[in-house]
């Protein structure tokens, strides 16, 4: 049960048990009461007669005995308060722990394909020693494409081979800027017009080696 409804449902308990014990302790008894209704009215007297006014017993009784049960649900209602606001932090901070503990075990799940598929487009730029640096820069991203497409992960009908690779390296929390620098060299040398250097072949390598090192890093290295 939600705490807010339980301490409604607790306010509201309380009114009804105070309504029913305020009706049943009543100063004056219930017979007292009837043989005053049934009883004719006296007679007018002369002389003045002392007032009393002494209180019953069971009238003080009974509001004692209100006054120690609205005390009592008070009391409840309150620890019941105290117990959720102490008790609220302490499941958001393990669901906090909780959510930390799912992401770092999905950056250590990397697929083994995209992981290989990344290693591999490296090692191809790597050992280019002659032709276009174009068509190294684009060999290494289809490179990676394919192994995207061979991890397993689903692709949404809306994202190109290109977005969804993206994507999935993003999923894998690979560094945004090496994913960036490697698709505008590789966009760039298929589509653009402009010569593609061996800079930009050197660019593509080590954007490369840095998303190598995010999806399979070293273990113990700091």
């Amino acid at each position: 049960m939600r705490p807010r409804l339980a301490l409604a449902l607790l306010a509201g308990a309380a009114l009804v048990v105070v309504a029913v014990a305020a009706n049943g302790a009543s100063p004056v008894p219930y017979e007292a009461r009837d043989a005053a209704d049934d009883a004719p009215p006296p007679a007018p007297q002369a002389t003045s007669t002392p007032v009393d006014t002494s209180v019953d017993g069971s009238a003080v009784g009974g509001s004692l005995v209100v006054v120690l049960i609205v005390l009592g649900v008070m009391a409840l209602i309150v620890f019941l308060g105290l117990f959720t606001t102490l008790r609220l932090p302490k499941r958001r901070r393990r669901g906090a722990g909780m959510a930390v503990d799912a992401a770092d075990a999905e950056h250590q799940a990397a697929p083994a394909a995209l992981v290989l598929g990344a290693r591999r487009a490296l090692a191809g730029i790597e050992a280019r020693t002659a032709g276009p640096p174009r068509d190294a820069v684009v060999s290494a991203w289809l490179t990676l494409e394919e192994a995207a497409a061979d991890s397993g992960a689903a692709r949404a009908p809306h994202e190109t081979p290109t977005e969804f690779t993206g994507a999935l390296l993003a999923r894998h929390r690979v560094d945004a800027t090496a994913t960036a620098e490697l698709r505008s060299v590789y966009q760039r040398a298929r589509f653009g017009v402009a010569d593609v250097t061996d800079d930009d072949a050197r660019t593509a390598r080590d954007a490369l080696r840095r998303i190598v090192h995010d999806l399979a890093p070293v273990r113990g290295a700091r």
